[in-house]
């Protein structure tokens, strides 16, 4: 291999952020996501098999990492992890959005496989069989293992602050929180598996997903003035989408477990009373609290639930998740109860 390789490289499977290898790729730092043209192919392995041609549509998505000052030692571990001696897979270069980017392609140990193996839906690992789908609980520890490093870690040029995760069901989970960021001159702290929560509910739905990805100059949830705005109001502009869900967290003070956030008179909902409803179902099914609208209405500062009910014509639900809920480490059950309500919710809403 030589030095002239791209110093960037991207990963659509068991390398991805929270899957079960993503831990090979702590030297790295996550820039971004984008697609590449190809096709995503399901192995009985139990790991995708990418054949990447520069012109399928919609390509392969994916997540692009800066690779350490002396990558070419680090990539000849990842070659023995991918087992290209063995030639199940082949280090190459591809480009996509406009960049190049070193990958992993199918070898010829994987050729018949893959001829014989079905497309994964979208070219997206977490609409096929990924740990966020098969063991969305250990997904999320391990995704905010990695997430935890960047809640601080402010982006060098051409890293982006939050990451979009593309779906094809016209909801966005937003979680603006999932990094520090900073209010009326503080520094407010992450609220942490926010995150992972979206990225569960993306893969286990196939909705669109934002989360924040590195520190936030300005609060996304208090101005409108910021890059995560910026974000939310593209993908409001350019996508079909029904419904915002705004993730955040706050204490556990309060006996309740979740408070749902609608405005001082609902309005955020445009005259759609019963997803309310369905939140309150949906949290009663699980064995998890749901608290009063008023707690938390989201409508005291520029929220995202405001931004895209006002700005964008589109209802939008904030949901404060109390502390408890969100220690998987100390209190299991109840995290698993969080995993499960959270996709139901928004699959109520849906049909």
């Amino acid at each position: 291999m030589t030095a002239t390789r791209p110093r960037k490289l991207f990963v659509y499977g068991t390398l991805r952020k929270g899957e079960a290898r993503s831990g090979l790729l702590k030297q790295c730092r996550l820039i971004g996501v984008v697609r590449v043209p190809g096709v995503l192919y399901m192995t009985s392995f139990g790991y995708p098999s990418a054949v990447f041609d520069g012109t399928s549509s919609p390509g392969i998505q994916g997540e692009v990492y800066r690779l350490p000052e002396d990558f070419e030692d680090f990539m000849r571990e990842i070659d023995r992890a991918e087992g290209t001696d063995e030639g199940i897979f082949s280090r190459t270069v591809v480009r996509g959005g406009g960049d190049f980017f070193q990958t992993y392609e199918a070898g010829p140990a994987l050729e018949e496989e893959t001829r014989s193996a079905g497309a994964i839906r979208g070219g997206n690992w977490f609409f096929g069989p990924s740990l966020s789908r098969t063991n969305p609980f250990s997904f999320a520890v391990g995704f905010e293992a990695i997430q935890k490093r960047y809640y601080r870690m402010k982006p060098e040029p051409g890293e982006e602050r939050a990451v979009f995760l593309e779906g094809d069901v016209p909801v966005l989970v937003t979680c603006p929180h999932s990094t520090a960021h900073t209010r009326m001159g503080k520094l407010k702290r992450h609220e942490f598996y926010t995150g992972a929560l979206g990225t569960i509910a993306h893969s286990a739905l196939g909705c669109h997903c934002l989360y924040a990805n590195r520190e936030q100059e300005t609060d996304p949830n208090y101005y409108d003035d910021c890059d995560f705005k910026t974000v939310v109001g593209k993908i409001l502009a350019e996508k079909e989408i029904r419904l915002v869900v705004d993730l955040h967290g706050t204490g556990n003070e309060r006996p309740e477990d979740l408070f749902p956030g609608v405005g001082k008179e609902r309005e955020f909902l445009l005259g759609n009373p019963d997803i309310l409803d369905m939140f309150y179902v949906s949290a009663k099914e699980h064995g998890i609290v749901a608290g009063n609208p008023g707690v938390f209405p989201a409508a005291r500062q520029m929220t995202v639930a405001k931004f895209a009910a006002t700005q964008f014509s589109v209802p939008a639900i904030q949901i404060e998740i109390s502390d408890r809920l969100r220690m998987p480490q100390t209190r299991e059950e109840e995290f698993r109860k969080l995993l499960k309500f959270l996709p139901g919710f928004i699959g109520k809403t849906r049909g």
